[in-house]
């Protein structure tokens, strides 16, 4: 296979009468989903003029029309731009307009957000609807009746399938470019490091907006002739009625997830006999979560793992023998990768030694779109420098010491301060704010704010909290404010956070 077009194909050829997807209880096979891609393909060419690497945004919750959408771009040759859905307008016009989208394909539910996000942006020429049905945009759905077809655009391993923003730490996010060679890589990491089978059944809530879904799950389990159940309910009510009820085999979350399923009141009684696979990534996982998953599930495999948007997705894999030997550990990297530990100077460290983790190889992104100096610092002689502190053992097992400079993860979604710090000083009343994660038992982390108000001016947590809710993701939003006459600082005047946790300076 040369390309992701190649993959579908062979797929969509080889199994044929097999069920694809399974969506809102109505079983789709390849046959029929083949149909709709090459259908939105065509539209994509004919009806919008669409050409290779343009690039079309997806804005919308996991369905049968996020996947269809996705793989017709592919078909088409276009760069898909899959857009967070949490995000608010002013944060998801940053990026339409950062990448140049043609086209928008915009859910139902999220329309009253895109049509602010698109307001006067001159790179946007169409908009597309999924479920509308009012007359508001076009309708997917005119496009996939329209019994058109499109040739397969042929693209090279290393052309650009889909660039997925990923939070900046000057504020600004960075879209990553994720090659087709990328994903296929990421492909056979997938099926070595999670052992995925052709006769699996895979639950997919983790969004396809993120790398794990869009880049691990779904063209694994299509290269293998797989179902993908799909929803966009992660609750632990609907992830176990969609197990129960499909017979699902494995299942992929944010440890908040797995965290609130564990609590689920009678979940003694669920054994989830069809199950054989519960791995968890994107934050770190508690200790008493993954023994209570144990006790649980003690036939099932549980396995940890690690990836950046800017690995493509699955990077290291913890085996379930060492779910409860090594449970702080991301485990090793898959075959294929090379990780190093090294320090400031950017000499490798002895095992056990504490510096930044740097990995190598085929899933390592073809840099930042329109960034090529950030591309230039994070990606050096093909070594990609995650930012992240680690230290390695001296059987390759490795363990993530700290956060990505000062990185918040709340519920598996990153949140860079500085975002938050912007929009809270853009604030009348505000003269100064720091942001820190503090703990949280179910998410992991949560924002919280510290600000320092301008002379004469009055603003309390609720407006502050208002303020932000108005023009940041709802997971960005500080859970608490503080108010204080200075911030903590050293000799130099930088900000000494670790005060603001109650830490040493």
């Amino acid at each position: 296979m040369r390309n992701l077009t190649d993959l579908w194909t062979q797929a969509a050829t080889k199994h044929a009468t097999r069920i694809a997807v399974i969506h809102d209880g109505r079983e789709y096979t390849y046959a029929e989903l083949d149909h709709m891609i090459g259908s939105f393909a065509a539209g994509l060419r004919e009806d919008y003029d669409i050409a290779p690497g343009d690039r079309v945004a997806l804005v919308m919750p996991n369905c049968l029309h996020s996947i269809v959408c996705y793989l017709g771009c592919i078909r088409a040759g276009a760069t898909a731009l899959p857009i967070n859905i949490r995000l608010k307008a002013g944060e998801m016009r940053f990026m339409l307009e950062d990448a140049g989208a043609r086209l928008v394909i915009v859910h139902k539910t999220l329309w009253e957000t895109v049509q602010e996000a698109i307001q006067g942006l001159q790179s946007v020429e169409a908009v597309v609807g999924v479920g509308f049905g009012n007359g508001a945009a076009r309708d997917v759905s005119d496009m996939l009746s329209s019994g058109q077809d499109s040739p397969p655009y042929e693209a090279d391993s290393d052309e650009v399938a889909a660039i997925i923003y990923t939070s900046g730490t000057t504020g600004l996010p960075k879209g990553a470019m994720i090659t087709h060679g990328n994903v296929l890589f990421n492909v056979q990491a997938t099926i070595v490091g999670h052992g995925f089978r052709p006769d699996d059944v895979h639950l997919l809530v983790v969004p396809l907006f993120h790398v794990t879904g869009l880049n691990t799950i779904m063209p694994t389990a299509f290269h293998q002739g797989a179902t993908v159940v799909v929803s966009a309910d992660p609750s632990p009510a609907n992830v176990l009625d969609l197990i129960e009820r499909h017979q699902c085999t494995t299942f992929f979350a944010v440890p908040t997830t797995m965290i609130l399923l564990v609590q689920t009141p009678g979940i003694e009684a669920r054994k989830l006999p069809s199950l054989r696979l519960l791995a968890y990534s994107g934050a770190p996982m508690p200790v008493r979560a993954i023994e209570r998953l144990r006790e649980l599930y003690p036939d099932k495999l549980l396995h940890n793992f690690f990836g950046l948007t800017e690995t493509t997705s699955c990077t290291s894999v913890l085996p379930s023998d060492q779910a409860l030997v090594r449970p702080e550990s991301i485990g090793r990297v898959v075959p294929g990768l090379e990780a190093r530990i090294v320090d400031d100077a950017g000499r490798t460290l002895p095992p056990g030694q504490v510096g930044e983790l740097l990995i190598r190889g085929p899933s390592i992104v073809k840099g930042y779109y329109n960034r090529p100096e950030a591309t230039a610092e994070a990606i050096v002689d093909g070594w990609l420098h995650t930012g992240d502190t680690a230290l390695m053992d001296s059987e390759g097992f490795i363990f993530l010491q700290g956060r990505k400079k000062e990185l918040i993860i709340v519920g598996g979604e990153n949140v860079y301060p500085v975002e938050v710090e912007n929009v809270l000083t853009r604030h009348p009343a505000v003269a100064e704010a720091a942001v820190i994660g503090e703990p949280h038992a179910v998410f992991g982390e949560v924002v919280r704010a510290v600000v320092v108000l301008r002379p004469g001016h009055e603003a309390s947590e609720r407006d502050l909290r208002r303020w932000c809710s108005e023009r940041l993701a709802s997971y960005k939003v500080p859970q608490a404010v503080e108010f204080v006459e200075a911030l903590p600082r050293n000799p130099s005047g930088k900000v000494v956070k670790r005060r603001l946790k109650g830490e040493e300076a």
